[in-house]
């Protein structure tokens, strides 16, 4: 049960400016859950790390394990742990936004080799393993473990793709067989024939099973088929045509087609509507040939897509940032590692989704002049209010009274609070964990939350 008591130790957990000695007061007497605050966060003291890596509960060093703060050397040593568990996270990627420092190659051997599939499956999923570590995982004794190699290895290697054509277990088989495709054709056929979309849009096809699946009965297959870059173009004309909407929307999206062909196809996309792009396009965000041909479309998906690539240079940037579809300029705010700063105000000002404020932290983000906002209608304007170097502490503190339950907590972790007016915030129950989060809060108020539940 949450009381105001708990979310005050849950908050003074996450405190950056909490010493270590009370940070070890949580980790030792407090219930598991304050644990989760304590270590996932960054700027945890290394003394703290150090003794959750040695706790006796799993759960507190499968945290450690977890979070890509921890000290890289610190994770190494927790893949020995006796519990699989703990080893499990350590095999898994950290779950942070930024990267996190790999694991030692001697290490991923370990895990590789580690007697438990299950942390051995885990491991598959790591971005930085090395390529003799994941000809490894495709040997594996378990099948849901040489699986997960081939599906996550970018490009695996012909011999060892081979070699899964033999494998015992049919799920490997039809994989290998996928893999192998483009320099085995006698293989399409069967994976074709099992109808699956992702099969249908992206195999080679010879003339007569494009034509078969282009008078398939299911839409969603005929729209499968449409989006296939090797389908002839005389039966993209025929799809173009399609009765079905689905369909003519995937031969809208194809790349060769000009901009007076897909004008001439009946198809429409609406600003709430969503529209995934091709199988094959991820394998092509860095060909900007064809992002620009994308980007300087009229065809609002197409300029979806290329808003979706990193690699977009400053102009085209410039263009999509002015797109009258929110969409495109809402991810290409998301995408790209350079956004204008204007950019991502105005989609955390304009967005109606949960994540309109996921890029506010970014550098590009324009913080000084954000004042103007604090008497704004929409709370999480006056929110971002608080981002602004140059408010004043009394504009802090009236918005720490704000009648939005979110504002007074944004103003609660505000360093620039005045301390009686932070000490008041502790009673606040929508509010008391962020005051008890703030680093400006005196030490003997952050004892006194520890003695209020009785760990001091």
């Amino acid at each position: 049960m949450r009381t105001l008591y708990s979310v005050r130790l849950e908050g003074l957990a996450a405190n950056p400016a909490a010493p270590a000695d009370l940070l070890l007061l949580i980790l030792e007497r407090a219930e598991p859950r304050m644990r989760n605050a304590l270590l996932r966060r960054a700027g945890v003291p290394d003394a703290v790390y150090e003794a959750a890596a040695r706790h006796p509960d799993p759960r507190t060093r499968r945290l450690v394990a977890t979070t890509g703060h921890a000290p890289v050397a610190l994770r190494a040593r927790l893949a020995d742990d006796p519990d699989p568990v703990v080893r499990r996270a350590v095999a898994s990627a950290p779950e942070q936004w930024e990267p996190a420092m790999p694991l030692p190659r001697d290490v991923l051997a370990r895990l590789a080799a580690d007697p438990d599939s299950r942390v051995r499956d885990a491991l598959c999923d790591n971005a930085a393993l090395p390529d003799g570590v994941r000809a490894a995982l495709a040997a594996d004794p378990d099948a849901k473990v040489r699986m997960g190699a081939l599906l996550t290895w970018p490009e695996p290697p012909d011999e060892v793709v081979d070699a899964a054509l033999e494998d015992a277990d049919p799920a490997v088989r039809r994989l290998a067989m996928r893999l192998a495709c483009h320099r085995r054709p006698e293989f399409a056929a069967p994976l074709l024939a099992t109808g699956q979309a992702s099969a249908v849009s992206t195999l080679p096809l010879d003339d007569e099973q494009a034509r078969e699946l282009c008078r398939h009965d299911r839409p969603a297959t005929r729209a499968a088929v449409a989006a296939n870059p090797h389908l002839p173009p005389g039966l993209v004309e025929v799809l173009a045509a399609d009765p079905e909407h689905e369909v003519r929307l995937a031969v809208s999206l194809r790349p060769e087609l000009t901009e007076e062909q897909r004008a001439a196809i009946d198809y429409h996309v609406g600003p709430n509507d969503r529209v995934h792009p091709p199988e094959w396009f991820w394998t092509r965000l860095d060909d900007l040939v064809l992002m620009r041909r994308y980007a300087t479309s009229a065809h609002v998906a197409l300029r979806r897509f290329a808003a979706y690539s990193p690699h977009l240079p400053a102009d085209l940037v410039a263009l999509l940032a002015g797109d009258e579809d929110f969409v495109v300029r809402m991810l290409l705010s998301e995408c790209h590692p350079d956004p204008p700063g204007d950019l991502l105000l105005a989609v955390a000002l304009e967005s109606p989704f949960i994540t309109r404020l996921d890029r506010v932290g970014h550098p590009n983000f324009p913080c000084a002049g954000l004042a103007r906002l604090a008497c704004a209608d929409d709370p999480v304007a006056r929110t971002l209010a608080l981002r602004d170097p140059g408010l004043g502490a009394g504009a802090v503190e009236r918005l720490s009274r704000d009648g939005d339950p979110g504002v007074r907590a944004a103003a609660a972790r505000d360093a620039r609070l005045p301390v009686a007016r932070l000490l008041e915030l502790l009673d606040d129950p929508e509010a008391a964990g962020s005051a008890a989060r703030n680093p400006g809060l005196p030490e003997a108020s952050m004892k006194r939350i520890l003695y209020d539940v009785a760990i001091i």
